[in-house]
This record gives C-alpha cells, sequence and structure tokens, in this order.
C-alpha cells in the first residue's frame, strides 16, 4: 500500500488480524473520491481476512481488497454514491437506517461477480 494523505493503512487493515491486502488501484479511487468529497470519510470496514468476513457473515466483497465501508449519513450519502460512481465504483450498498452514527455506504470496484447481479449496482441492507 502506498503512502497517502487520507487513510491509515491501520483504517483499511481487518480489524480482527490486521493483515492488510487492500488493493492500490482501489485506494487510488477511493483518494479520489475523498478530494472531490472535500471532508474526511470515516472507514468502518476495509479489508477483511476471510475468518473475520465468515464471523460476520458477508459476502465475499471485502476479502478482495478491493471494498470498503464509509460511515456517512442523509444528504452526504447521495453525493458519496454520486461521486463514487463517477470515480469508477461499481458497488454501492447503501445502509440509511436506524441510528445515524451507525449508517454507512458500502464501496467496491469489483468486475461482475460470478452469480451476482450485473455491475453497476446499488443494494440496500
Amino acid at each position: 500500500m502506498f503512502q497517502n494523505d487520507y487513510f491509515t493503512e491501520s483504517e483499511l487493515a481487518c480489524r480482527c488480524c490486521g493483515k492488510n491486502h487492500f488493493k492500490d488501484e482501489t485506494l487510488r479511487r477511493l483518494i479520489q473520491v475523498r478530494e472531490r468529497y472535500g471532508k474526511p470519510m470515516i472507514i468502518n470496514s476495509g479489508y477483511r481476512c476471510p475468518a473475520h468476513n465468515a464471523r460476520l457473515n458477508a459476502t465475499m466483497t471485502h476479502t478482495t481488497g478491493q471494498a470498503v465501508d464509509i460511515f456517512v449519513s442523509v444528504g452526504g450519502a447521495h453525493r458519496l454514491i454520486k461521486i463514487a460512481l463517477e470515480e469508477g465504483f461499481t458497488g454501492m450498498g447503501v445502509n440509511q437506517k436506524g441510528p445515524i452514527k451507525k449508517r454507512f455506504i458500502h464501496l467496491d470496484d469489483l468486475e461482475s461477480i460470478p452469480g451476482e447481479r450485473a455491475r453497476p449496482t446499488v443494494w440496500s441492507y
């Protein structure tokens, strides 16, 4: 992972083991989104090792190193999705229910996934 002004290696690493296999191209894309967004983006989840991901019973997007969840809500969520699409992110998961501090947007830049919906795609949690 290369140095950047916005995201630390630890915030993009797996929360359970500290491994970080976050892809450089995805990070470059994320930095472009951050620059255009113009304010801090708090990472909820970046890379996940397969064991951690299995405990969360989640899809495998985070284990690829090409996915991130960002805390954001209300109008910021719409703006973030718009910018992310323009910067080449192909997967957007939207969780905007419940307490504001728990709302997030999932971004990934995966190609098509066998057996999954066509990309680009947006889904809700």
